[in-house]
């Protein structure tokens, strides 16, 4: 009995190959995308933390001037375990900005790629991103600060996972900055930072770092590297989670409908098999079985898939962050709970849809079914416009409405892939949006230049060769237990996209800030340990900071003074600034720069975005070809007997294509919608307090989604023809109980 019910289950298997296929592929490329970015995103997360770990990433930093005697104050708290100072300083050559730092054993160590680390004060160790863009060797020659330097080595540093040159530029171009490590030599004897080691919570670090006079103090958490490092790995997770919600939809929907056409078509059959003392749960088995053996091909196929493709991602993903030894890694108990996953979905829909087969006695199985009864559709009571529709229209909003599982699978077939390509479109979009509109339409300054502080009613050396400039103070301040910057400006201050008179009331802050702290205009939010009002809510994508003018600073902080040390300059000569820069000691950053990091922000994105379009495509064609199947296979009869009518195929194709035309009437709409859907919760992974993705989808999207879309139905429909003009009607007698 066992072998039969086995023999029995690869035959129904093989009868039904095409359809299975198609739910096959499905959840092949649904696990394969799943798979591939969960394993990016646990690979990434465990070979960092390893990273930050064995290279002794600073639990603190402290920020300012200091000496030995700060040092070893520091080296006295309880909960600090090593403590060393060192100098950073960045040095421009051109239009490459060099970051020079103080080796420190155990602390920040950069990791060797090869060579060795420098010993002399003429020596460096150069970070391996920026030695690759400006194709630089071992023992070549290096200019920083005016000095010749040998390289030494080619290093990775947990410090700079990603080139992070500041707060406006988090993501800088490999070929514009870059990181070298050198001697303590190279340096005087003073520090400009203290890094340290050990469990020591922010308010300790806080304290300690006013001990030491310390002008900011950063813990790991905080410090930008750490931040982004997070914030992408919330982002690759839920990628991840994006596709294969859509593609588990439409395998529970095809298998719904594939078992549901089964059972109807094999009644008397499974009648035989219960007069004959088959079980119920044995026609379980023989029914389910299909559905499972396939998931489990599937899901396994595209784990493997998903081995094959992970470091050709992950190779993608370098230009974004570099993580030594980062590559595929497997993870048994993540393939074992997706192909469990896999099977269980798919076997849950299987059961679900031949449940109904249980409770009938053999001889109602037996019985040919009745046909049901055609009902009057909504449309046949509007008398005006039925009278005027031609018979083989009537036919197609008819047959359309006929079977609500097959229509409502093509239908969900056609809307998952119009929303995934609307939105994988809208991605594109939305960060072409926000970049437009933040330097285009919020700032309009060319360059910011960050001085050391000067009194306020003092005139910068600088100034004399700008033609606009405006004067500010930028401050870190600390809300809600995190650090923002907090730019203090003059009164008639035109740089930026912001209402000046509300400045002059209070502070405004960007709306991302808002919503997370849930406040409005007019609402008072503590600042640092001072009370301020809330005199505006603006909309700002990139560099998010907080505003406020003299005036009302001189007002709310004690002890506060007139100083600036930000000057925002417009119509700036660039090359003159350059110039400059060497000769006065000051830093700039100008639009081009801001530019190239937002652009680098989003270039390891497009990645994800082909890969998603790729699968939108994917899904389209496997979903409206497994279903077609299906319908084809269910209508043979009723296309027969339109044959033998006289009806030619091109009048039967023309029934065919007015409800394919039908369903992307209602699919199309309902895509664009889902897909902006989709943009607006998943946008909110993708923003955070230096960057905030604004929702948009531009009409060539939707048009060139729906588009794709037609070219997918209209490749169904060729395939459909084939299929019909080989119809004879002895293959369409075999499903007249249809």
């Amino acid at each position: 009995m066992r072998k039969s019910i086995f023999r029995l289950i690869f035959r129904k298997l093989r009868r039904h190959l095409p359809q299975l296929i198609g739910m096959t592929l499905l959840v092949l490329v649904g696990t394969a995308f799943f798979v591939t970015l969960y394993t990016i995103y646990l690979s990434y997360e465990d070979y960092a933390n390893e990273l930050f770990q064995t290279q002794g990433y600073a639990d603190v930093t402290f920020y300012g001037e200091f000496d030995s005697d700060d040092v070893a104050v520091v080296e006295e708290e309880a909960s600090i375990q090593q403590v060393q100072g060192r100098n950073v300083m960045d040095f421009r050559d051109g239009d490459i900005t060099l970051r020079a730092i103080t080796l420190t054993e155990g602390i920040n160590t950069p990791y060797l790629y090869e060579g060795v680390l420098p010993v002399n004060s003429n020596e460096c160790a150069v970070l391996n991103k920026h030695a690759q863009a400006r194709n630089i060797n071992l023992g070549d020659k290096m200019t920083v600060d005016g000095r010749e330097l040998s390289v030494t080595a080619l290093v990775a540093s947990p410090e700079y996972v990603y080139m992070v040159q500041n707060e406006r530029a988090m993501m800088a171009g490999a070929n514009r900055f870059g990181v070298v490590f050198v001697s303590e030599g190279f340096f005087e004897n003073t520090y400009n930072e203290i890094v340290a080691l050990g469990d020591i919570n922010k308010d300790t670090a806080k304290d300690l770092g006013e001990t030491i006079g310390a002008v900011k103090t950063v813990i790991q958490s905080d410090q930008l590297n750490k931040v982004l490092f997070r914030e992408d790995l919330k982002q690759i997770r839920t990628f991840s989670f994006v596709f294969p919600s859509i593609f588990a939809l439409l395998i529970i929907m095809i298998i719904y409908v594939m078992c549901k056409r089964t059972i109807s078509m094999e009644r008397r059959q499974i009648g035989s098999y219960k007069a004959l003392g088959v079980t119920g749960g044995r026609l379980l088995i023989i029914y389910t079985a299909q559905s499972a053996i396939m998931a489990l091909i599937g899901a396994l196929l595209g784990c493997i898939a998903a081995a094959l493709l992970c470091d050709t991602i992950i190779e993608f993903f370098s230009s974004m962050f570099e993580v030594p030894e980062l590559s595929f890694t497997f993870y048994p108990l993540l393939w074992g709970v997706v192909i469990l996953a896999c099977t269980l979905i798919c076997v849950s829909a299987a059961i679900i849809s031949v449940r109904c087969v249980l409770k009938p006695m053999p001889a109602e199985l037996m019985r040919s079914r009745m046909p049901s009864g055609g009902k009057r559709i909504l449309l046949e009571r509007v008398a005006f416009l039925w009278n005027r529709m031609s018979f083989n229209t009537r036919y197609a909003f008819k047959s359309t409405l006929r079977n609500k599982g097959r229509f409502l699978a093509v239908f969900l077939g056609m809307c998952g892939s119009c929303a995934l390509l609307t939105f994988a479109l809208g991605f594109f979009n939305s960060a072409k949006y926000t970049q437009d509109t933040y330097f285009e339409d919020f700032i309009h300054y060319d360059a910011l230049i960050e001085l050391n502080p000067m009194l306020l009613e003092m005139e910068h050396p600088i100034e004399q060769y700008l033609d606009e400039s405006s004067r500010a103070l930028a401050l870190p301040v600390e809300i809600k237990g995190k650090e923002y910057r907090l730019f203090i400006v003059q009164n008639n201050f035109d740089m930026l996209q912001l209402d000046t008179q509300r400045i002059e009331e209070g502070i405004m802050i960007p709306e991302y800030f808002a919503q997370q702290w849930n406040v409005t205009e007019g609402d008072t939010l503590m600042i640092d340990d001072t009370e301020v009002r809330v005199s505006g809510v603006f909309e700002q994508s990139f560099g998010l900071s907080l505003y406020t003018s003299y005036d009302y600073a001189n007002d709310i902080l004690e002890d506060f003074q007139l100083v600036y040390n930000v000057i925002f300059a417009r119509d700036a000569n660039v090359d003159a600034l350059k110039e400059l820069s060497r000769e006065q000691g000051f830093e700039y950053s100008t639009q081009t720069d801001d530019k190239t990091s937002f652009a680098s922000v989003m270039e390891s994105l497009d990645t994800l975005i082909w890969f998603m379009l790729a699968c939108a495509i994917i899904l389209g064609l496997t979903v409206l070809y497994t279903v077609g199947l299906m319908n084809l296979s269910a209508r043979e009869y009723e296309y027969m007997f339109m044959g033998v009518m006289g009806y030619p195929i091109k009048s039967i194709m023309l029934a065919h294509i007015k409800e394919a035309v039908m369903q992307l009437l209602l699919a199309l709409p309902t895509g664009f919608l889902l897909g902006y859907g989709i943009l607006n919760v998943v946008k909110t992974a993708f923003s955070g307090d230096n960057f905030v993705l604004s929702a948009t989808i531009y009409t060539e999207s939707y048009i060139y989604a729906g588009f794709i879309v037609i070219i997918m139905a209209v490749f169904i429909a060729i395939i459909s023809r084939l299929r019909i003009v080989k119809l004879d009607i002895v293959e369409g007698l075999k499903v007249r109980d249809e």
